[in-house]
């Protein structure tokens, strides 16, 4: 009717209606109906000229009249062996003169559109009339059974199912079910909106199993519905349809066989009801090779359209993008990217549907949105590698302490420039771990001193070395140093030497030995007191006098970083 409004002006001057296009379009088909299936077995012959993987198995009865029919076209074989994870089968579209059930079996590729994994036409709906076709969809298959399936709510399809493919999860439609109840539950949910508020909650939000089962009892005791026959028919069938029983089971943003009512929406626009086997068939066909092209979106153009009426910031108008999947770039008549410098929603929704979901090509991420570098790279100090067949030396545990101090004091470093108020706060604490520092040293140094005056020896614990006593006790220690490291700091050796090692001689030393040389003058003590000619004080002279003695000068700052890197 669009091609005669063409050629007669406009619609109004066509001289017929829709109507007699469709009677006239019955009356071309009559001669073809003759030999229908001479002509469809011919068409399977040519196929498979250009398409050896075509596959096709037909039944006949006594008469030897066909009864059932299916075939599958190679790419769609191929494409099987990926999807064969969820299938959606549906017999509720009469295409042809016959009557005959149309079985199509729908699957979803990776860009989750719908596509064919072949079709059948069955002349009835019995058990025997399934199970011979789902035998021949596995014979096509190469006996790959579908790991979902999901259906109407049909008794003989699931029979079939169960002797067929008895390892599927085979699922009822959703819709299907509760469209059947709406009839015998409507009055009952209209009667109590909370009811059925919490009926659809528990139908379709639930997580597990042991949820539904405990929320719907609660329901029941609720509401007071225990008598509710229709209610108890639906819960008969929850392991059938209800999410909750399916959670575990692949079907992508599918619970109810929509994808087979969608195909079958589409291919309305190709036949007729009327139609023949033949003509249906290579309708079928053109359907086939159009899903083909629009999985190959090689430079393919989209038409993004909205659907909630009007899109903030571009109104009801649709745009076109253009993508190219190998070189990731994707071009959208809003020129967003160009304008702002960022990636539209129209190209994103494209990447969605092509399925290029995983990152944003790098491209389309503009140095100019990007976070800085950073101005201060840390220059870290490599560690020494930790031996594990024995203990670290004394130079080793000094070289890890150093290098883990230096790489902390980096970091707090580089906070700390960020400011000047961060680096007066870091002065601060860097002054006062310097002073502490400071007199932790002056304080051991005091102990050793100390410890020399009553003549004994001290270890010096930040250094692990013998300190103290005269030049003999130090060249002992030297050599007992020296064959310790001969035998080895971690024990290693023999085992016979282990054992033989034994302490080392505990040696007394009555510290300096005082000098016999005549002492000198400057050396005799004072027989008369000497008083402070300040103060007149005798506990100390003119030059440690109290009064002589200034306030310390205030410490310098520090620049504890810059000194350390």
């Amino acid at each position: 009717m669009s091609i005669m409004a063409e050629l007669y002006g406009k619609l109004a001057n066509v001289p017929y209606v829709t109507k007699d296009v469709s009677n006239f379009m019955a009356t071309i088909d009559v001669p073809e109906t003759q030999q229908d299936m001479s002509l469809l077995l011919a068409e399977f012959d040519k196929v498979k000229k250009d398409d050896p993987q075509f596959f096709s198995k037909i039944d006949v009865d006594h008469d030897h009249r066909v009864r059932r029919i299916f075939w599958v076209d190679g790419p769609a074989r191929a494409a099987y062996k990926l999807y064969s994870d969820c299938l959606s089968f549906d017999t509720t579209y009469m295409t042809n003169m016959y009557i005959m059930p149309f079985a199509p079996f729908i699957g979803i590729n990776r860009y989750g559109q719908s596509i064919q994994l072949g079709c059948g036409f069955l002349k009835n709906e019995k058990v025997e009339d399934f199970v011979w076709l789902f035998e021949a969809f596995l014979e096509a298959m190469d006996g790959l059974h579908p790991t979902n399936i999901i259906t109407d709510q049909d008794g003989a399809m699931r029979s079939a199912i169960l002797a067929t493919f008895p390892n599927s999860c085979h699922r009822n439609c959703r819709w299907h079910i509760m469209h059947n109840f709406q009839p015998v539950l409507g009055n009952d949910m209209a009667k109590n909106e909370d009811l059925r508020r919490e009926f659809n909650e528990i139908i379709d939000h639930n997580m597990t199993e042991d949820e539904f089962e405990r929320r719907w009892a609660e329901m029941i005791i609720k509401y007071n519905v225990g008598d509710n026959t229709h209610l108890a028919d639906v819960y008969d069938l929850r392991s059938s349809f209800v999410p909750a029983y399916f959670r575990d089971s692949f079907f992508p943003f599918l619970q109810t066989t929509t994808r087979s009512e969608g195909f079958n929406a589409v291919l309305k626009r190709y036949v007729r009801p009327h139609n023949s086997l033949v003509h249906f068939f290579k309708q079928y066909m053109k359907l086939q090779e159009k899903i083909e092209v629009a999985e190959d979106v090689e430079g393919h153009l989209f038409d993004v359209v909205p659907i909630i009426g009007s899109v903030y910031g571009y109104g009801k108008r649709s745009y076109r993008v253009e993508a190219y999947m190998q070189e990731s770039t994707y071009t959208c008549e809003c020129s967003k990217i160009k304008r702002d410098g960022l990636l539209c929603c129209h190209a994103l929704r494209v990447m969605a549907q092509v399925g290029a979901v995983g990152y944003i090509p790098l491209h389309y991420i503009l140095p100019r949105w990007q976070m800085p570098p950073e101005d201060i790279v840390t220059q870290k100090v490599d560690l020494p590698d930790v031996p594990s067949d024995r203990k670290l030396s004394i130079k080793e545990r000094k070289l890890i302490r150093y290098g883990t101090l230096c790489n902390d004091f980096t970091n707090i470093a580089k906070v700390a420039s960020e400011s000047d108020k961060s680096k007066a706060i870091a002065d601060k604490y860097m002054l006062a771990l310097s002073n502490e520092l400071k007199s932790m040293k002056f304080s051991e140094a005091a102990k050793r001193k100390a410890k020399q005056k009553k003549g004994g020896h001290v270890e010096d614990t930040s250094k692990g070395e013998f300190v103290g006593g005269n030049a003999n006790q130090k060249r002992k220690n030297t050599e007992q140093t020296s064959n310790r490291d001969f035998v080895g700091d971690d024990g290693q050796g023999s085992a016979s030497q282990q054992h033989n090692i034994r302490d080392p001689t505990v040696t007394r030393t009555k510290g300096r030995p005082g000098e016999k040389r005549k002492k000198s003058g400057l050396h005799i003590k004072s027989t008369k007191p000497v008083k402070c000619s300040g103060c007149g004080s005798e506990n100390h002279t003119l030059a440690s006098c109290p009064s002589k003695l200034s306030t310390a000068p205030e410490p310098t700052e520090i620049n504890f970083f810059r000194n350390m890197v």
